[in-house]
């Protein structure tokens, strides 16, 4: 087995919001962050995305993370910061707007 380098890894990034990003080959897929979803079809993503909003403005981590990626086949999973976590708080931000919705 290989030793990974140092260099191998990428750069650290802060001041954008967490995702979790899942894409299908050439079917789409879909972006989630916290606070929005982008959802597309086809391959090509730009162009092509729709913005679901889930409530509040967005917040930037101000903890570096490093971007990770893993594919199997078709199937492309790209994520920076914790994956359990950004679903968790866009579950939060749903909810809340789902209650602010139904009290209004």
């Amino acid at each position: 087995m290989a030793e990974a380098k140092k260099d191998d890894k990428p750069a650290r990034v802060r001041g954008v919001e967490r995702s979790f990003q899942v894409r299908v080959g050439e079917l789409g897929g879909f972006e989630l962050r916290p606070t929005r979803v982008f959802v597309w079809a086809g391959g090509e993503r730009k162009g092509n995305e729709r913005v679901l909003p889930l409530g509040s403005a967005p917040r930037s981590l101000t903890i570096p993370r490093r971007p990770r990626e893993v594919r199997a086949g078709a199937l492309e999973l790209k994520t920076l910061g914790n994956p359990l976590m950004t679903i968790a708080l866009a579950g939060v931000h749903s909810a809340r707007a789902l209650r602010r919705k139904l009290t209004d």
